[in-house]
């Protein structure tokens, strides 16, 4: 049984949770499949973290006795650096991460797509993925797996082969009764920051919460959202309030590793990325106003998507050739890169070297220099200074990869990490550890 929370009212939902404290968690949790194979003939329980938006240089900034401070410098963990995919936000650097695929191959192009209405479409179902997913491989290998996640449409889009799914607005009853309720999203607007590391630390609850109802191996995906919305708020770290969120992540990780050793100890490994990092800007383009302009002097109609430093447009004939000579000469606008077709080798081969050539990716693309992103309207300024999505920014590409934990040596893994690059490398280091025999 799921419970949607949103739609319960709070007294009730504190009732449903002390009605069920005293259940005997094992009773309610799923149990094993009988026909899957023992821990002990399976390989360890491996847990993948994403810090939404967190490029490497903050846990740089991290002090040495931080759990994550001291695993990016290698203390007991294998660490390294890779690049995110373009366009290096959510959804793309997601599945990326999970299918082990480019936009290209796994077909997820961007922040949205075109339907075949013609009305742009989110990114949130695992109909979207033209790839398999880790939690695919790692069901039909025996494993059980499981998403929790503090966003929404990257739970919706990953869980279509996970045995358990969590997020504030669905979590199974089990979990909510060892986790406890989400943080009230009605706060969020009192304490913004405060508001989203405690809804990092409840998702990461939610984890502990699975791993104590059952000691099978497992493959667990999590995504943590507080480095990406105090990064869009506040900046990138050092801003205060990011800073502060990838302090708790740390230590909320820190704890998590700690239940992992208790609950299987000595056959586990957890794996930290990001899916995108996060520039600092302080200039707007407003966009829309361009757009407008063009399909009112060219008579058509046009469909945009913004994504921060990334623009798509879905435009054809005079309107996108107009469209795309008026961004070019717009301040703040780095390229523009037209349809990939007949006369276009130049856009060709861009599309190329991003590996976004694909259906849905849209025919008219424009990307921001450094300290620019795209907006709607310029009041977006007065509460946004962390923006992403661009293809060739550091601050935006550049993201951690960790793995820690008794079995990060074990098999191949330190061997595949050595030669990662992207984070569609993970896969292989994922799959490594799941068909490594445990010790």
């Amino acid at each position: 049984m799921v419970r949607r929370l949103r739609a319960l009212p709070l007294f009730l939902v504190a009732l449903i949770v002390l009605g069920q404290a005293a259940l005997v968690l094992a009773s309610s949790a799923p149990a094993a499949d009988p026909a899957h194979a023992s821990p002990t003939q399976l390989g360890p329980t491996v847990v993948v973290v994403v810090l939404d938006g967190c490029p490497v240089g903050s846990l740089d900034l991290l002090p040495d006795e931080a759990f994550l401070g001291a695993a990016r410098r290698g203390c007991d963990c294998l660490s390294t650096v890779v690049r995110t995919v373009f366009p290096s936000s959510t959804a793309a650097g997601h599945a990326a991460i999970f299918t082990g695929s480019y936009p290209e191959e796994n077909g997820v192009t961007g922040k949205e797509y075109l339907l075949a209405d013609g009305s742009p479409g989110r990114f949130s179902s695992p109909r979207v993925l033209e790839r398999p997913t880790l939690f695919e491989a790692a069901r039909a290998a025996g494993y059980g797996t499981a998403m929790m996640s503090a966003k929404k449409n990257v739970r919706l889009m990953l869980s279509g082969a996970a045995d358990v799914s969590a997020g504030a607005d669905e979590v199974p009853d089990w979990i909510l009764s060892a986790a406890g309720p989400p943080p009230d999203e009605s706060e969020q607007y009192a304490d913004f920051a405060g508001w989203h590391v405690e809804l990092d630390l409840w998702v990461l609850g939610t984890v502990r919460a699975y791993l104590e109802s059952s000691c099978a191996p497992a493959l667990i995906g999590v995504n943590l959202g507080s480095p990406d919305k105090c990064g869009h708020r506040y900046g990138p770290a050092p801003a205060e309030e990011t800073a502060a969120a990838i302090t708790a992540m740390s230590q909320g990780l820190e704890a998590l590793a700690a239940t992992l050793e208790a609950t299987r100890a000595g056959n586990w490994c957890l794996i930290v990325t990001a899916d995108h990092g996060m520039t600092q800007v302080d200039k707007g383009i407003t966009v829309l106003d361009i757009i407008d302009e063009v399909a009112e002097s060219t008579g058509s109609e046009i469909t945009a998507t913004l994504d921060g430093g990334v623009l798509y447009v879905w435009a054809e004939g005079e309107a996108q050739d107009e469209l795309a000579k008026a961004l070019a000469g717009t301040e703040g606008v780095a390229e523009v890169i037209g349809p990939d077709g007949p006369g276009g080798a130049k856009d060709q081969a861009r599309r190329a070297e991003l590996r976004i050539r694909h259906p849905r990716t849209a025919p008219l693309i424009a990307v921001v220099q450094s300290g620019h992103m795209f907006i709607e309207s310029p009041l977006f300024m007065d509460y946004t200074h962390g923006s992403h999505g661009t293809a060739d920014l550091d601050s935006d590409v550049l993201v951690p990869l960790i793995i820690c934990g008794p079995q990060a040596r074990n098999g191949k893994a330190q061997q595949l990490l050595s030669a990662a690059q992207s984070v569609t490398d993970i896969y292989g280091i994922v799959m490594d550890l799941l068909n490594s025999p445990s010790n």
